[in-house]
């Protein structure tokens, strides 16, 4: 056994192993943060979004006994603004999930790295603080918010 005194993250691969350690984290009385990732990558459109997160929200409160308070969804902002058509989506793809998470995932709580959203203007930073201000005007409308504390 080792003890630790600061948070702990922990990856699985694949569905089963996915189960053993969100049982061992429930266990321990952890939350855990699952973000928009699974055996075949990280999901960059809206559908493959809330496919992977459905199915961890039932994984987690159905077979493993999570309570959906316990439960963050990271649904990964991601870059804008790279110069590929496909990614010019990517900040409306993370609104809407937010948006389906909310209705759709009761007591499931959503977290971002919102600066992701702007790392292809890195160095511009009136740029990036401008696109994050108008992306959070957006996200606040479904219901995202910039603490656990909001609901």
């Amino acid at each position: 056994k080792q003890w630790y005194q600061r948070r702990v993250a922990i990856t699985a691969g694949g569905e089963e192993d996915f189960v053993e350690k969100a049982a061992l984290i429930r266990r321990y009385g952890a939350a855990v943060v699952v973000m928009a990732f699974d055996e075949t990558g990280q999901a960059d459109t809206f559908e493959r979004k809330i496919e992977i997160c459905r199915r961890s929200y039932d994984i987690l409160v159905h077979r493993v006994g999570f309570c959906p308070a316990d439960i963050i969804f990271d649904p990964n902002v991601l870059t804008i603004g790279t110069g590929l058509e496909e990614h010019s989506n990517y900040g409306i793809y993370f609104i809407q999930t937010v948006e389906w998470i909310k209705k759709n995932l009761p007591g499931a709580l959503v977290s971002g790295g919102i600066s992701n959203l702007s790392f292809s203007f890195r160095g511009s930073n009136s740029i990036r603080q401008a696109i994050h201000s108008v992306f959070l005007y957006y996200a606040c409308q479904v219901r995202y918010h910039t603490n656990s504390e909001a609901q």
